[in-house]
């Protein structure tokens, strides 16, 4: 049954880009800005592990990154976040990749690279130098993460590496062994990074947490202490995080004001503008891993949602 509706859902697809829906829907947001939420690429020739959604193949990433350049204008971030002329002949984008996992740092600026695109990670610290995300080592290797459990990890383990695997262990929960490509990058592969002078980075928190949950003076150092690990990469960082598990309210906007971001990224709502008003609830398009590139071209223009 799932492959039917699997087929059902590729015949759609197809009938919509080639139809001219894709087009359509492009020419509404030229004065729009796209902002793209990426998590791992995956190398070729090395296994989709972990929480599949996030784990992208290197072939897909490569399809995906053609489809948008013949689209949009692809601009660093930076400049998405300046003053921009309201007109332009084609719809903006940026890329963006969250928690600076191997893969993306390798594989994923590879294929910018070949491109001359640029992109920004949103980098988690206490995660570099191979070390495993909850939300990998506690997906089921067939079915992917239980959603229960991502519920328990974000509210009882407060979204925290730590805490959440030790609320799996008393649970019973089993972890499983990540392999390099699905981990935190190195420091050297950060720094082979920033050889393609396009890649800047940018805050991810200091641990991941969920930032709701912390009373103010834990939310103030994940925050500060991220900003303040940055700043020795001089003009390749950028004064800007994004919010984990896209969870920021009130309290937590200002906090990130009061660290000296100038601005805040969620992990879904879709289009803006550019050079937006707000600028600590900037929405952007999470890219799905099992979205298929028709698929992406109809997100990428607006006109299929989550």
């Amino acid at each position: 049954m799932s492959a039917i509706r699997g087929g059902v859902k590729r015949v759609v697809e197809t009938a919509l880009v080639f139809g001219g829906g894709a087009s359509f829907s492009l020419r509404a947001h030229t004065e729009h800005l796209l902002v793209l939420a990426y998590h791992n690429v995956v190398p070729s020739g090395m296994d989709v592990v972990g929480d599949r959604s996030l784990h992208l193949r290197q072939s897909a990433f490569a399809a995906q990154l053609d489809a948008l350049i013949r689209t949009h204008d692809v601009i660093p971030l930076a400049a998405a976040m300046s003053d921009i002329p309201v007109r332009q002949s084609r719809p903006l984008a940026a890329i963006t990749f969250d928690d600076a996992y191997s893969g993306a740092i390798t594989a994923g600026v590879a294929e910018l690279r070949a491109r001359n695109l640029p992109a920004t990670v949103f980098i988690t610290p206490s995660f570099l130098d191979g070390r495993s995300f909850w939300w990998d080592v506690l997906a089921d290797p067939r079915r992917g993460l239980d959603p229960r459990i991502r519920e328990r990890a974000l509210s009882e383990g407060r979204g925290l590496n730590t805490e959440v695997l030790t609320l799996a262990a008393q649970s019973g929960i089993p972890a499983h062994e990540m392999p390099p490509h699905a981990r935190g990058a190195s420091n050297e592969q950060l720094s082979a990074a920033l050889q393609y002078d396009r890649i800047t980075f940018a805050a991810h928190t200091w641990s991941h947490p969920n930032l709701v949950a912390l009373p103010d003076a834990e939310l103030a150092e994940e925050l500060q202490r991220t900003r303040t690990w940055l700043q020795c990469f001089g003009e390749r960082s950028l004064p800007m995080v994004s919010y984990p598990y896209g969870l920021a309210d009130g309290r937590v906007q200002k906090a990130a004001r009061d660290a000296g971001y100038t601005a805040a990224f969620m992990i879904d709502g879709g289009w803006t503008v550019a050079a937006p008003s707000d600028n600590f609830t900037i929405p952007r398009l999470n890219v799905p891993a099992g979205v298929s590139t028709n698929g992406f071209i109809l997100r990428a223009a607006g006109l299929i949602h989550g």
